[in-house]
């Protein structure tokens, strides 16, 4: 979840990018050595390892790469101005959104500090990778592991939380995939098995007061709704969302017809059992779409948290990590052509590698088979 900020730096900004060429040079060629890819016959892969984002993920017969989003520095918020700028598929990891006004001034920045700083590459080849990062101000610390399919257009991510601390805290995990142009257009499909949920406007402090049901949203007690498997109109929201109780995967995908392109994510329950979909549009466009899921569900501090009665149908936002615990969490990510005619997925199945999509209007499943468990 993310909110469109002023920057107090914005002057020094507009001094930086009127600096000389070669400085320009210098920035294109660190981002450009930061950069890490996978790939196979299919698909490709790029991380950068500044942020640790996922900011490509294309097949070779398709250029448009859904995770093409990225905020830009006038928009990061004012503790988030130096290192990496919130792009494409990144990880929120402490917290989800604002830390407190205490642990802004020690220096802690939104959604954390892996988004923003370095990761250090443990192994990499062509198929697969190892890196990590240190969050020293939140005493964690995080090991990734990436491993792309041998043949098909997906991947499976494992990562590892690490405590550092003498002591027990409060800790958020979240991974926030964001599309944006031109693969986000009006026409974008979303579809989930979400279930029961809430608008973040209408979060705090009591979540069930206006609650719905995927996909329609209630956005105010004169019961006017939002579609959310539609990409259309200017509401700009943060839609929340639990899962049934008898679900063991979560997922959701993005499709849009007139890219013949579908992106989609899939994720054990017990270990990221909310889901946010965030929609930001300008002038009736598109410009962002967050496919949020994790471990919260209501982007207020722990201090927040703690002193309203904030759980939501037996669902804390937070989680314990105890004193040098570890904790790891899993997703698969994964691409597919559509047709023009693409109207939906009805249902997702998941088993034994093989990840079945049931489109709509189609009596036969899209199967992918992959070599990957979660």
């Amino acid at each position: 979840m993310l909110k469109r900020l002023p920057s107090t730096l914005a002057t020094l900004l507009v001094v930086a990018l009127c600096s000389c060429s070669d400085k320009q040079e210098d920035s294109a060629s660190l981002q450009q050595d930061t950069e890490v890819v996978l790939r196979n016959k299919t698909a490709e892969l790029k991380i950068d390892r500044m942020g640790g984002a996922y900011i490509s993920f294309t097949l070779n017969s398709n250029p448009i790469n859904p995770l093409s989003w990225i905020l830009s520095k006038d928009d990061m918020p004012a503790n988030n101005q130096s290192g990496a700028a919130f792009q494409g598929h990144f990880l929120c990891v402490g917290r989800w959104g604002s830390p407190t006004d205490g642990e802004i001034s020690a220096g802690v920045p939104h959604n954390g500090e892996p988004s923003r700083d370095i990761w250090e590459m443990v192994v990499h080849n062509t198929e697969s990778l190892t890196m990590k990062a240190e969050a020293p101000l939140d005493g964690v610390s995080i090991l990734r592991k990436v491993d792309f399919d041998a043949n098909e257009a997906a991947f499976l991510v494992k990562e590892t939380i690490i405590s550092n601390l003498s002591h027990g805290r409060l800790y958020n995990h979240v991974q926030h995939p964001t599309l944006g142009p031109p693969f986000l257009k009006e026409s974008t499909i979303v579809n989930s098995n979400a279930g029961w949920g809430f608008l973040q406007t209408n979060a705090f402090p009591n979540p069930e007061k206006l609650e719905f049901k995927w996909p329609e949203a209630r956005v105010d007690s004169a019961s006017s709704s939002i579609d959310l498997t539609s990409s259309q109109g200017d509401f700009n929201y943060v839609s929340t969302h639990i899962f049934n109780n008898n679900q063991q995967y979560g997922w959701i995908t993005a499709a849009t017809s007139e890219q013949n392109l579908l992106i989609g994510y899939i994720w054990r329950l017990k270990e990221y059992p909310w889901l946010n979909v965030w929609h930001h549009s300008e002038d009736n466009i598109p410009v962002a779409k967050g496919l949020e899921f994790g471990t919260t569900g209501i982007g207020k501090s722990y201090q927040d948290l703690l002193n309203e009665q904030t759980r939501y149908r037996g669902y804390n936002s937070f989680e314990f990590l105890d004193a040098g615990e570890e904790k790891e969490k899993s997703f698969i990510g994964f691409l597919m052509p559509v047709s023009n005619d693409f109207k939906g997925i009805e249902d997702l199945t998941f088993q034994n590698g093989t990840i079945n999509l049931y489109i709509t209007g189609s009596s036969t499943p899209y199967s992918i088979s992959t070599d990957l468990k979660l």
